[in-house]
């Protein structure tokens, strides 16, 4: 098998000032994409006019839906994709020139691995007046048959980015009998170990393909709401899925249980950032089952409101410490 698909989903809502630019970068593109399919996810401004104005030398589908969110858009797209890979990329966003060409190159010279996941850039939009700033980058490159010695690997270099616009993965695994996006924000987060862990062979790339708007109003410069909330909280239950989940190797728990920690962590900010009531019993629930000595170190910490940076490091100094003697033991 040396041919290979890809099929582009843009999930697309009251982006009439960026659309164009989005999608001119989809046309631009030095080798196309095998199909490309745009969700219009209810827009009241411009957006399917502009859409539907657009003409590709390859399939083109426009699907205009009641607004139900990013995710349910990305499902839907994916529902109706073709090919053998699926790209999901945002509306606002950019390409780079030669990003399916090289894509399909690693696809063939990799020998069709279940992902290949790439870096990317952010930039400022014109009227941006926040101050996030965040550059994608992977920080490592290779083929990886061992997701243990990826997650580590991805782990160290802190290059384990959950933006869809990130990776390209097999069509196969999303679908009503396998993954799909939640309906809530954080919605990349919660789905993308539970996708790693459908994979068997992995294709990493520190080039830069990728390269992400920061604006005023979009779902990650918002203030946090009650979708936040409920988004970190599907972060939380996807993962302990996973960690209940049977057949990974020692290691890869490892992986589940820090990562269920950082959720656990980030759903009680949210929470308190957004006014809302941190359910304690919940929280106390999780680090009973997955006897989290980390967690249970840092939940009041961050649940009092406690979180600066210095007391969160003494108190994983002083925990690896406590490890170090009951193992002498």
């Amino acid at each position: 098998m040396t041919n290979c698909s890809i099929s582009i989903i843009i999930p697309a809502y009251n982006v009439e000032r960026y659309l164009d630019e989005a999608l001119s970068s989809v046309r631009g593109q030095s080798e196309f994409p095998d199909e490309l399919i745009l969700i219009d996810d209810g827009s009241t401004d411009q957006t399917l006019k502009i859409a539907e104005s657009y003409k590709f030398p390859f399939i083109y589908k426009v699907i205009s839906i009641e607004n139900n969110g990013q995710g349910n858009a990305r499902n839907v797209g994916a529902s109706l994709a073709a090919s053998e890979y699926i790209y999901y990329f945002d509306s606002d966003d950019i390409l780079a020139k030669d990003f399916i060409k090289n894509i399909k190159i690693q696809i063939k010279s990799s020998k069709h691995p279940d992902i290949i996941l790439f870096s990317g850039k952010s930039f400022n939009d014109e009227e941006y007046q926040g101050n996030r700033w965040m550059d994608y980058n992977r920080g490592f490159s290779g083929y990886f048959y061992n997701r243990a010695s990826l997650l580590d690997k991805g782990s160290l270099e802190k290059g384990l980015f959950c933006s869809p616009c990130l990776y390209v993965s097999k069509r196969v695994f999303w679908g009503e009998d396998a993954l799909s996006f939640g309906k809530n924000y954080l919605e990349d987060e919660a789905i993308f170990y539970p996708l790693l862990f459908s994979c068997q062979s992995f294709c990493v790339l520190d080039e830069v393909f990728f390269y992400r708007r920061n604006r005023n109003d979009s779902t990650m410069t918002m203030i946090v709401n009650s979708k936040h909330v409920q988004g970190a909280l599907n972060c939380i239950e996807t993962t302990m899925a996973l960690y209940y989940s049977k057949g990974f190797s020692e290691r890869e728990y490892w992986h589940i249980k820090k990562l269920l920690e950082k959720h656990c962590v980030s759903y009680i900010v949210i929470a308190k950032a957004s006014g809302l009531k941190v359910p304690y019993r919940k929280i106390l629930s999780i680090i009973y089952s997955v006897r989290s000595i980390n967690l249970m170190a840092k939940a009041p910490l961050y649940i009092a409101g406690v979180n600066e940076f210095q007391i969160v490091r003494k108190v994983g100094r002083t925990l690896k410490k406590l490890r170090y003697n009951i193992q002498k033991l």
